[in-house]
């Protein structure tokens, strides 16, 4: 799936100056990786640690932490799956003042670019035709299409930095050989200056919201 890289680089520089937007943007992916590499304890404690003033206390994903991703109830952290998250489910959710905060704008704003980039992207139409007995293998080539990706964000985009907590997780990968199976480059880098165009911290979310989901509708559809 898309990853950190690919997410910082489609927040515009505005939006990126404000850590926790950018710590918003970063959650759905990193709170269950922190629980799944340092078990819910020291997950919580490394919260607490990167924890702004503007953030919820981590009780508030505890137990979203804990579901299983499932589109119809429109559980875990990606309210449904992270290739189809539930944007206006968790939009919806929010209090008027929590729509203004900068880490919730960031977390929607992670949850709006899975949509876009996977909606563009169509991969899971290509995913429903691989044969069984062959799915660990092209599962396989879509991550390296994804640290493929990451060498052409870095590549392309060299105002674009890990934060020091991604970096110390190790996970983001680079590959600078060879050919791409489902991820198609140039989708990716128009959807990246697309989203770029946007101002997820001061914008009329809702606005953003339905013009860029009416846009990955309309990608699904072409």
């Amino acid at each position: 799936m898309p990853n950190y890289y690919l997410h910082i680089a489609s927040s515009n520089e505005k939006a990126l100056k404000n850590r926790s937007f950018v710590l918003g943007v970063e959650a759905p992916d990193m709170l269950k990786k922190h629980v799944k590499v340092y078990g819910e304890e020291r997950a919580k404690a490394e919260y607490n640690f990167l924890k702004t003033d503007q953030m919820p206390p981590y009780d508030v994903f505890k137990s979203r932490i804990k579901q299983k991703e499932d589109g119809k109830r429109k559980s875990g952290l990606h309210y449904g799956y992270s290739r189809n998250p539930g944007v206006k489910e968790y939009w919806s959710r929010l209090t008027a003042e929590q729509k203004k905060n900068p880490f919730y704008r960031g977390y929607v704003w992670h949850l709006l670019t899975d949509a876009i980039l996977y909606g563009r992207l169509n991969i899971e139409a290509k995913a429903a035709k691989i044969p069984k007995e062959d799915r660990a293998a092209e599962i396989k080539k879509l991550h390296d299409d994804w640290d493929r990706t990451n060498a052409r964000v870095r590549d392309t985009y060299p105002e674009v930095s890990l934060t020091k907590e991604v970096k110390e997780l190790g996970i983001v990968k680079f590959i600078t050989e060879g050919e791409m199976a489902y991820v198609d480059w140039e989708i990716v880098k128009n959807t990246i200056d697309y989203l770029r165009k946007f101002d997820p911290l001061n914008g009329d979310m809702d606005e953003i919201i339905e013009k860029v989901l009416k846009e990955k509708d309309l990608a699904v559809l072409s």
